[in-house]
């Protein structure tokens, strides 16, 4: 019986330090993006976002909820060409706001990217991100949202 209760009270003091868990629920843009599977892009926002918050938190199936809002994805590219020669450089600027505890964080994240062509044509200027420049924005906005 003495082990018994020893035994319990070790588990309800090791349960008594640990941290809250959470679960990303809910992925919103407000943006379209085109040539971006909604449904893909969704999963790859949630599962970066898991990736930042593990760092400090823990992540479970069923912890309390936390939402990400992405507000806008920019990216704004400058550039010049001389005869064949092209070199542009796009900025992707994400803002998003995390909304975890009834509290919502506000985040900003840039990343750089630097292209040096001849002769090659670019097919979207439009399209608001490339792959690895997207979530190089959104790793640092969601860090940037989280420090605070």
């Amino acid at each position: 019986m003495k082990k018994l209760f020893i035994t319990l009270m070790l588990l309800s003091s090791l349960t008594s330090f640990s941290q809250d868990c959470y679960t990303v629920k809910e992925v919103k843009n407000n943006g379209e993006i085109e040539g971006v599977n909604p449904k893909r892009f969704t999963l790859g926002v949630k599962q970066i976002t898991e990736e930042i918050l593990s760092v400090n938190k823990t992540i479970c199936e069923d912890g309390k909820p936390v939402s990400v809002l992405i507000e806008s994805i920019e990216a704004p590219s400058t550039g010049f060409s001389l005869g064949p020669f092209e070199r542009k450089r796009k900025k992707t600027i994400v803002t998003l706001i995390i909304t975890m505890d009834g509290k919502e964080f506000k985040g900003v994240g840039e990343s750089n990217t630097d292209v040096k062509s001849t002769f090659i044509e670019l097919q979207d200027e439009n399209l608001p991100f490339e792959k690895s420049s997207f979530s190089s924005s959104l790793k640092k906005a969601l860090q940037n949202a989280l420090e605070q």
